[in-house]
């Protein structure tokens, strides 16, 4: 028995060890956007896409918007003519994954509006920021901010281009320019950079293994104090066992 129980202790951990370990990369369905942007104007068209399947059979994809599922079941749901309504979170499962990460599409009313792939990138990756105007009307003399500061202009409009994202990237960001003679203003967009996925996992070993390891040791101080006293008591019984045989059975004079 003394030994049992650390060792069913043991079980124990190293199976809540696997579940936290394995929980991560369970496979997920992942919703793309075409175009990329997730924030677009009134009256465009946007196609989302569960896991990117070639296959359009029925019956095969649930999408939700807003908690509410919708009469789609192709992996593709294409959005035409955007209204507000449309605004709001998007959610898939293709049959054979389980439910996808929420997308957030925004449908805007406005003259002008940044638009990027996602508003939280990857340290290292490159990206791109738009500044986009209503029915792509002709933009010029376009000032690129962040954090309220000028980062670029041109006269005419082109993307900023961000080829190696670094965690100084992460900021407010909005653009300016002029459309038919008039200055316009883009609604502050929040980016995030976050630390690339090597890092992320030194931090999960880190975060992770250092608990792992105290719980490690309490376990086996436990165990080992577990089979301490089961031995102890044990040499005290034959102990007092030899005694008593010594006491029953004296030895001649």
């Amino acid at each position: 028995v003394s030994v049992g129980r650390p060792a069913l202790l043991w079980i124990a951990l190293l199976l809540f060890s696997l579940y936290i370990f394995c929980t991560p990369f369970i496979w997920k369905s992942i919703i793309s956007l075409n175009p990329p942007w997730n924030r677009i104007f009134i009256g465009e068209n946007v196609k989302l896409t569960c896991n990117v399947d070639k296959s359009l059979e029925v019956n095969t994809t649930k999408w939700f918007h807003n908690g509410t599922i919708l009469p789609e079941t192709t992996s593709s749901l294409n959005i035409v003519n955007a209204s507000i309504q449309d605004s709001g979170e998007y959610l898939c499962q293709n049959k054979k994954r389980n439910l996808s990460k929420p997308v957030y599409l925004e449908v805007f009313s406005d003259w002008l509006l940044l638009q990027v792939p996602t508003e939280t990138m990857t340290e290292g990756k490159p990206f791109l920021i738009r500044c986009h105007s209503w029915k792509n009307w002709n933009t010029y003399k376009v000032i690129y901010y962040k954090d309220g500061e000028a980062i670029k202009y041109w006269y005419e409009n082109h993307n900023l281009s961000v080829p190696k994202a670094t965690l100084k990237n992460s900021g407010t960001y909005h653009c300016e320019g002029f459309i038919e003679k008039l200055r316009r203003i883009s609604d502050p967009l929040n980016i995030t950079v976050q630390a690339t996925v090597a890092q992320q996992i030194d931090n999960f070993w880190v975060q992770f293994f250092i608990p792992l390891l105290v719980g490690m040791m309490f376990t086996v101080d436990t165990g080992l104090f577990i089979v301490t006293q089961q031995e102890f008591k044990l040499f005290l019984k034959i102990k007092r066992t030899r005694k008593g045989n010594k006491l029953q059975h004296p030895k001649p004079k």
